[in-house]
């Protein structure tokens, strides 16, 4: 930055998933487009509030591409500013966690037990083989999301036919249903669109089938859709593979906000995608 051009200022809002302030330590490059002598770096520690960098080169070499690099969220680049001679121009940015560097503060049992929000939750899960506790904390992450998303409107509250849930991963849950869950969805194609291929990259086991047809079903959301992919027994009782999202699902949502997408859909990203673009919030927080 110096004195010998034109200068102005540039102020920073970076919004987390719930549009709120961020605070975080967050690391900057500034490249000039027109004279890569005048790039420089920064590092700032934002605590909340719009934070204002002044005396940055303006018109006319007030063309910049900056790199933003926080401490706690997903890195973004190629964010371009035109910085208009003696004024201002405001880098409004969205960020969503760096799954491997955050730590999720999860609900416990006792608060479950304590009914509210969780009392349906609670009640599945009382009479399900999976015991919560010992699940790591991705798996109650992924957990949290689906619950989430399957007891809202837009899924047509599906948690409710839930009956036990008996395996627990990342991104998916495996669940005993009603069997009139599977006839409600097929009669809500405002709600669920039958997928074309059946289902076909999802298996069950322990006695689980997938049905042969009119198998699997997801929500149209372009960010963050369910997926419910149902199998039956020799009981003739049903259960559903429930999954949030696809990788094409992901890396549209990383479009949107300018992330990189590594290719690996994490339920922490699922948590920001349900707060930011449907307006779901799991239930849980990061630090």
């Amino acid at each position: 930055m110096s004195a010998n051009f034109n200068t102005g200022r540039v102020i920073l809002e970076f919004r987390d998933a719930y549009n709120k302030l961020i605070f975080d330590h967050v690391r900057l490059k500034f490249r000039n487009q027109s004279a890569t002598s005048m790039d420089f770096p920064l590092e700032v520690d934002l605590t909340g509030v719009p934070f204002p960098i002044n005396g940055v080169p303006a018109f006319p070499k007030g063309h910049w591409v900056v790199e933003i690099y926080p401490q706690k969220y997903r890195f973004k680049t190629g964010i371009f500013v035109d910085l208009p001679s003696n004024g201002e121009e405001t880098i409004k940015e969205t960020f969503f966690v760096a799954p491997d560097k955050v730590s999720p503060v999860l609900p416990t049992v006792e608060e479950f037990q304590a009914g509210g929000r969780w009392a349906p939750l609670w009640q599945v899960l009382s009479k399900s083989p999976i015991n919560y506790d010992a699940l790591d904390a991705k798996q109650r992450a992924g957990l949290l999301n689906l619950y989430a998303k399957m007891n809202h409107e837009s899924a047509n509250f599906a948690f409710g036919s839930v009956i036990n849930i008996f395996k627990v991963l990342p991104a998916r849950i495996f669940a005993q249903v009603q069997n009139a869950l599977w006839e409600a969805v097929r009669q809500s194609p405002q709600r669920f669109h039958e997928e074309p291929d059946n289902g076909s990259m999802h298996t069950f086991e322990d006695g689980w089938t997938r049905l042969e047809e009119h198998a699997s079903f997801k929500t149209p959301d372009p960010m963050g859709n369910l997926q419910l992919t149902f199998a039956n027994n020799a009981q003739e009782e049903m259960a559903v593979d429930a999954d949030l999202d696809d990788h094409q699902g992901i890396q549209h949502v990383f479009d949107v906000i300018k992330h990189k997408f590594s290719g690996d859909t994490d339920p922490y990203d699922i948590h920001e995608v349900l707060v930011k673009f449907q307006g779901i919030d799991p239930g849980y927080r990061f630090a």
